[in-house]
């Protein structure tokens, strides 16, 4: 009888178990994860965890890589405009150059000047979306993280920019002006009355032009480096989220096949589990009757 009674028990626990387990399925296959909590599959469930950082950490990466492809790509524009106005103003001091032109053509030419000097200090003020400044003033620019340990500024200095050509001849060859004062120059140069003094101010300036050209012309070359570093981390982080993605998807998702297979298969053996159950209950109290 005791026999009869520990296998009666022993079976009852194998078929709760396999309608535990059925359940599970049932879960899972609706729910579409199989991997609820850690217990589930405990070695998953870390793998899962870490990569749930990993795309948590990508996001705000991905976000940072946006604002600064935005800021550099209004920087391009920016300095685009800067170089096209110094080339503008080189071209009226070679007409101011020609001895032919009358006074009124030279202030003419002196109030165009006027009108790119405060061109250039308005590219120099800009900001971009945010209000923050495209061209930072008293320090260096913030740099964005767009990876783990790596960090890029979008934007630039203004004095990197504006306030630091080295001029390479002329009367003030060597030393270091803003485009500002290059552009100041050149129109007091124009105002000069005396024929000589006037020519080689003139001459100064078309020098000190070539100079801001080349000058931008660098700060431009050092934006692309950053805008090529941005949309290799832009290309890299989305990479990466598919790659996360997918492998979390392996993880933790649901095979539904298999689970329906597997769950099919655990509903036979219920099922033939419970006739037997059924029959030991009647050979059970049969041997009572007896």
């Amino acid at each position: 009888m005791l026999n009869t009674q520990y296998s009666l028990q022993s079976e009852i626990a194998r078929q709760q178990a396999l309608e535990s387990q059925i359940a599970q399925l049932q879960t899972d296959i609706s729910s579409g994860v199989r991997v609820h909590v850690a217990s589930d599959d405990p070695q998953a469930a870390a793998r899962i965890a870490q990569i749930g950082r990993q795309q948590a950490d990508e996001t705000v990466y991905a976000t940072n890589v946006k604002q600064g492809q935005a800021i550099t790509s209004l920087l391009d524009s920016n300095l685009s405009g800067v170089q096209n106005a110094l080339v503008q103003a080189k071209t009226l001091m070679l007409q101011a150059a020609n001895g032919t032109m009358s006074d009124s053509d030279r202030q003419a030419i002196i109030t165009s000047l006027q009108g790119l000097q405060q061109d250039l200090q308005n590219f120099s003020a800009q900001t971009d979306s945010s209000g923050n400044a495209l061209f930072v003033k008293n320090g260096q620019p913030t740099q964005i993280p767009i990876g783990n340990n790596t960090a890029v500024a979008a934007a630039d200095s203004y004095d990197d920019v504006f306030g630091s050509v080295t001029l390479s001849k002329g009367t003030n060859a060597g030393s270091t002006v803003s485009i500002d004062d290059i552009l100041s120059s050149a129109i007091a140069g124009l105002q000069q009355t005396d024929p000589t003094a006037q020519r080689q101010a003139m001459n100064d300036s078309l020098g000190a032009l070539d100079d801001a050209a080349s000058h931008i012309s660098m700060a431009q070359s050092d934006l692309g480096v950053r805008e090529g570093r941005f949309n290799a981390a832009s290309d890299a982080l989305a990479t990466s989220a598919t790659d996360l993605k997918a492998e979390r998807s392996g993880l933790e998702d649901t095979d539904a096949t298999a689970a329906y297979a597997e769950m099919s298969s655990k509903m036979t053996i219920l099922n033939a589990a419970q006739s037997v159950l059924a029959s030991m209950n009647k050979v059970s109290l049969f041997d009572k009757i007896s």
